[in-house]
């Protein structure tokens, strides 16, 4: 017979147990409701209803949080599909791995964005923004060319690798979503 205490440790560290499964989800869903909101403070919109959105969220999704699923669904003017998550070892990134040539995987950002892409079954060929940490900084990846606001802004643009004749653009979440501005949320 197994000790009780012991059971709940193993559960808790062991990643494939269906305990695990449930713990990532929520992450992932308290991950999505930090970025939505991120999205309109950026963007310059104060939301005095969170309560109401989630509201609309449960009732249309069936969770608690406010979902990626939720805010593309809703708001259907917001200028590319929100996705997002966290991608590990990304904190690893140096300044070289930067600056390699997307061939063969071999830039480690660009790699990385692309497998996430790929796991959320983004479609590359319309307008994305896919929302990552590295560190406590949070980048975003996307294929929207925004029009010169005089943001001062700083940005790397990859290619996908070979096979996808795309390209993306990281940067800053902040210097993004305040060239995007609130049009999308007042039109």
């Amino acid at each position: 017979m197994s000790d009780p205490r012991d059971q709940f440790f193993n559960e808790l560290f062991n990643q494939d147990s269906d305990g695990a499964e449930a713990i990532r989800f929520q992450r992932q869903l308290a991950f999505e409701e930090r970025i939505i909101k991120r999205v309109f403070k950026e963007c310059g919109i104060k939301i005095s209803g969170w309560g109401k959105m989630a509201n609309e969220c449960r009732d249309m999704t069936g969770h608690d949080k406010l979902n990626f699923s939720w805010f593309n669904s809703e708001f259907h003017r917001f200028p590319g599909v929100l996705c997002g998550r966290r991608i590990p070892r990304l904190h690893e990134l140096t300044m070289a791995d930067l600056f390699k040539l997307p061939k063969d995987g071999k830039n480690r950002l660009c790699a990385a964005v692309a497998k996430n892409l790929h796991k959320m079954e983004v479609n590359t060929e319309r307008r994305f923004i896919m929302c990552f940490p590295v560190v406590r900084t949070m980048l975003c990846a996307h294929n929207h060319i925004t029009d010169d606001t005089g943001i001062p802004r700083v940005q790397w643009i990859c290619s996908f690798p070979p096979t996808v004749k795309n390209i993306f653009i990281v940067e800053h979440t902040t210097t993004l979503f305040n060239a995007i501005g609130s049009d999308w949320y007042y039109d």
